[in-house]
């Protein structure tokens, strides 16, 4: 909390650090034009020398899927591994508000004893979470639709005292 004057700046940040989320099954041998693919295609590897620089595992043509019939296996061993582990650590901006209580001088002649304003937010960003889970939050991953991550909200409060 800081003030100065008659103004209150008051930040609230929470944290959890230790545990670990299981990134969502979205590799497989084959895939139709109807399937939307997540943002960890762009690192696929897509031509010879690549797997040196990403883990991302190559879309397989018709063709290897037909020369290999178990390629399956392999993406879902792959879905499965630690690669497709990432932290579950964040920090949070929970809560900030600024107020401002008019001094006693300037109300007190107009028959009030207080009068503060409130600009509040809460749950407005995430200042840290793994680059792994790309913009999900971490408190609210993998929650199977049961749950769905808490909204921002901003309040504006006027108190008076008479």
């Amino acid at each position: 909390m800081f003030k100065y004057k008659g103004f209150r700046l008051t930040a609230f940040i929470v944290y959890s650090f230790g545990n670990k989320v299981r990134l969502d099954n979205v590799f497989s041998n084959r895939y139709t034009d109807m399937v939307a693919t997540p943002r960890e295609f762009n690192n696929r590897w897509s031509s010879s020398g690549e797997e040196e620089v990403t883990t991302v595992p190559v879309i397989p043509s018709v063709r290897q899927n037909y020369l290999n019939p178990n390629l399956g296996i392999a993406y879902s061993a792959y879905n499965y591994s630690s690669e497709r582990v990432a932290k579950g650590d964040f920090i949070r901006m929970k809560e900030i508000s600024l107020d401002y209580t008019f001094p006693k001088l300037w109300i007190e002649p107009i028959g009030l004893q207080n009068v503060n304003l409130k600009l509040q937010a809460t749950n407005l960003f995430l200042i840290y979470a793994d680059k792994k889970l790309n913009g999900n939050d971490p408190e609210f991953f993998n929650t199977g639709g049961v749950a769905s991550p808490m909204p921002r909200q901003f309040t504006f409060t006027v108190r008076l005292g008479f």
